[in-house]
C-alpha cells in the first residue's frame, strides 16, 4: 500500500488525503472543468473514490453542476479554490479527481495521457498527446481505468 498523501488547496485551508494509486491522468476540456478550474483545461489524476475517503476531506463544499453523472466538485470554504471532484460514474465505477496542483510539489505525478472532451477547448493544444471527442473521452478513459484497475490485481 501507498503512504499518504496530504493535499491542500492554494491557501492551505481545504485538506484530504490520497491513500491509494493513481490510475491515469488526462487533461479535460469540458466547459464545466473550463469553469471549475478558472482555465483553458483540467489537469487532473483519476483514482478510485474509495481512495480519496470523503470522511478524511476537511474545508470543502461540494457542488454538483450536472446530471447525470452527479460528479460532485469540492471547493475550498474559504479561497474558493478547486480541490477535487467525487461521484459514481458508472453503477460500478465510483472515481475521484485530483487537481495536479493539489500534491504537494515533490509527489511524483504520472504523465498526462489524453486530452478529452477536446470539442469544447477554448484554444488548440499543440502536443502529441490524443485529443478525443465526447463519446470517445468516456470510452477512452473507461479502457484507460480497467486496464490500471486489471494491471494492479494481477500483481496482488
Amino acid at each position: 500500500m501507498m503512504d499518504e498523501i496530504h493535499c491542500t488547496c492554494s491557501c492551505g485551508k481545504a485538506s484530504f488525503v490520497v491513500t491509494g494509486p493513481i490510475l491515469c491522468r488526462i487533461r479535460c476540456h469540458c466547459t464545466i472543468c473550463q469553469a471549475a478550474n478558472q482555465a483553458p483545461f483540467a489537469d487532473s489524476t483519476l483514482l478510485m473514490a474509495k481512495h480519496v475517503p470523503l470522511d478524511r476531506v476537511e474545508h470543502v463544499q461540494f457542488k454538483t453542476f450536472k446530471e447525470p453523472p452527479a460528479i460532485q466538485r469540492g471547493f475550498c470554504r474559504s479561497c474558493g479554490g478547486l480541490v477535487m471532484g467525487h461521484g459514481t460514474i458508472l453503477p460500478f465505477l465510483a472515481l475521484a479527481f485530483v487537481p495536479v496542483a493539489r500534491y504537494p510539489r515533490e509527489v511524483q505525478l504520472p504523465e498526462p495521457e489524453m486530452h478529452v472532451y477536446y470539442e469544447s477547448r477554448i484554444a488548440d493544444v499543440d502536443d502529441d498527446l490524443p485529443k478525443y471527442k465526447t463519446t470517445a473521452s468516456l470510452f477512452t478513459v473507461l479502457g484507460v481505468l480497467l486496464r490500471a484497475k486489471m494491471g494492479r490485481m494481477g500483481r496482488a
